[in-house]
């Protein structure tokens, strides 16, 4: 699977969207961080620089959002180029690497951030997949939350939840294994809330996340 991820687009990844005048392509990552490590990750993560509105970077990044539940990190990033191109710029990028660098102490799977095979090998171990995508999202506020299947149900959690639909926004459900997050995008900056009726016979977690960062080409905060 990670040859073919990362030489372009495939089933289930990633969903496309339309940011402003641009389509892009939106993919999640999500990985854990050691016990103890949710105050300083979330510090870490926040530190992100602003996306330029122009050059290089502004070329192949339209935004990067960050959130958190428990030991939980959740990462999504809008795109207009292969993942593989994303990957091989990002490397070379000093402030990125420094981020890294100091995120690197407290994941479970190691990692080299300078060395651009050894981040592939990350993209391809921590990659979501699309469920559902929909709605045209442009830059509105993102909300999420995280839900955990019971054994054997989070195709069908998720195949609950790509049925939701937002007023004046979109939706993005992700799965990996037994983790889904939807993620919700919309005018409305409520709190996000579980759906736990819809979803009670198939997840034993419903918790909503922490928005710990969220940068979008050109937009200063």
């Amino acid at each position: 699977m990670s040859e073919q991820l990362l030489s372009g687009h495939c089933g289930g990844f990633p969903a496309v969207t339309m940011t402003r005048d641009r389509i892009v392509d939106r993919y999640a990552l999500t990985f854990p961080v050691r016990t103890g490590s949710e105050e300083v990750v979330a510090e870490i993560l926040s530190r992100y620089a602003v996306l330029p509105e122009h050059g290089a970077e502004w070329s192949l990044l339209e935004r990067t959002s960050v959130f958190m539940a428990g030991r939980v990190v959740v990462r999504v990033v809008d795109i207009t180029c292969p993942p593989s191109e994303a990957v091989r710029y990002l490397a070379r990028q000093p402030h990125v690497q420094a981020l890294e660098q100091r995120l690197q102490p407290y994941l479970l799977d190691d990692r080299d951030p300078t060395d651009e095979a050894s981040l592939r090998r990350f993209v391809a171990a921590t990659v979501m997949r699309v469920a559902s995508g929909n709605g045209r999202t442009g830059r509105l506020p993102r909300r999420a939350v995280l839900y955990e299947s019971l054994p054997g149900h989070a195709g069908e959690l998720a195949r609950r939840l790509a049925g939701i639909t937002v007023a004046c926004g979109g939706t993005t459900v992700f799965r990996r294994r037994d983790l889904v997050v939807h993620l919700i995008e919309s005018d409305d900056e409520t709190p996000p809330v579980p759906l736990v009726g819809l979803v009670a016979p198939f997840a034993r977690v419903a918790q909503p996340m922490t928005l710990v960062t969220d940068r979008s080409a050109g937009v200063v905060e």
